[in-house]
């Protein structure tokens, strides 16, 4: 049976973990960091936790500013909105909460799943979530009246992560059935299934020109598609345990994944080469991203730390005070 990163978590903790003494990166979660996002001016940094919080972060100096807490459950995901003034958070607890991240507040809830909400993508004009879920859908919302549009089935187990596609007319689903699905966002229609990787696939990120995707299976795999085409185009080889997060920059350059080999490495889309490798977390890392710049990216790790990381040197960076 395909074992999928949340599988792979819960073993994990059964085997017994023990956190790690206090060091200087982004510290305050309580339990592994699931997710990770940075605003557009790459000023700050939202992130996710199994501890049931949401948590924003002065990324200069490596500082909490604020902790949101109102999911019953572990927070999977976030997402800052377009304005910059608001975020998203998706959790366990079957909901998104929409948050004013000034005053900390809840202003909007979405329900309608009925399991697990493991990952969310938002649309580029910030008009529609893409939300995927346990309960083997992907779910896209109206975030001007916060409902629900449509729900697109066809998955046959957990759907890990969805994102947007090809001028956001399409939407790209990875699962623990092993496929990778393209969708028609306007009719729901499910319009291609793709298959090649030998176990659950939990990670997906989507080109900025939107016609290709690398994903990221717990067969430590990182395979490459070629969405106009609707084929796979090569892959990434290199982790050789499971894959939990794939970023790619803004430029559509560079790719960034992390796993549970607890290394995060960049790789160069040009050529399909492994750039440098990221070592520093003492557990798998679970979440990656970019920061704007282009010179600079994110790690959250099972080990509860954040980091910030220096991709010409491959180190990690000192809080600026």
């Amino acid at each position: 049976m395909a074992l999928g990163k949340y599988v792979v978590f819960m073993a994990v903790l059964l085997s017994g973990f023990v956190a790690p003494a206090a060091r200087a990166d982004m510290e305050g979660h309580g339990a592994m960091v699931n997710g990770v996002a940075v605003s557009a001016d790459g000023r700050r940094l939202l992130s996710a936790s199994w501890d049931y919080t949401m948590r924003l972060w002065d990324i200069a100096q490596q500082k909490e500013l604020k902790v949101f807490d109102g999911h019953t459950a572990s927070v999977n995901a976030v997402l800052f909105l377009p304005d910059g003034k608001g975020a998203l958070s998706a959790s366990w607890d079957h909901t998104v909460i929409r948050w004013d991240l000034a005053s900390g507040k809840e202003t909007g809830r979405l329900t309608g799943h009925v399991n697990n909400i493991a990952g969310m993508s938002l649309s580029r004009d910030g008009r529609w979530l893409a939300t995927a879920s346990w309960d083997r859908t992907v779910k896209l919302w109206n975030l001007a009246t916060m409902k629900l549009e449509r729900s697109f089935e066809g998955h046959e187990a957990n759907v890990m992560q969805v994102a947007f596609a090809l001028d956001d007319t399409q939407l790209v689903s990875v699962a623990y059935d092993q496929t990778v699905r393209l969708w028609d966002v306007t009719s729901g229609k499910e319009l291609a299934v793709l298959t090649g990787h030998q176990s659950s696939v939990n990670a997906i990120a989507v080109s900025p020109d939107g016609r290709t995707a690398l994903t990221g299976s717990t067969d430590g795999a990182i395979k490459r598609w070629d969405l106009v085409n609707q084929r796979e185009a090569g892959s990434l080889p290199g982790h050789g345990m499971f894959i939990t997060s794939i970023a790619i920059s803004k430029d559509g350059r560079y790719a960034l994944s992390g796993g549970g080999d607890k290394l995060m490495r960049l790789w160069d889309l040009k050529d399909g080469r492994q750039v440098r490798q990221f070592a520093g977390h003492e557990k798998p890392v679970w979440s990656v991203a970019f920061l704007p710049d282009g010179k600079r990216a994110v790690s959250g790790g099972y080990d509860t730390v954040i980091k910030l990381w220096m991709l010409d040197t491959g180190k990690p960076v000192s809080a600026s005070h």
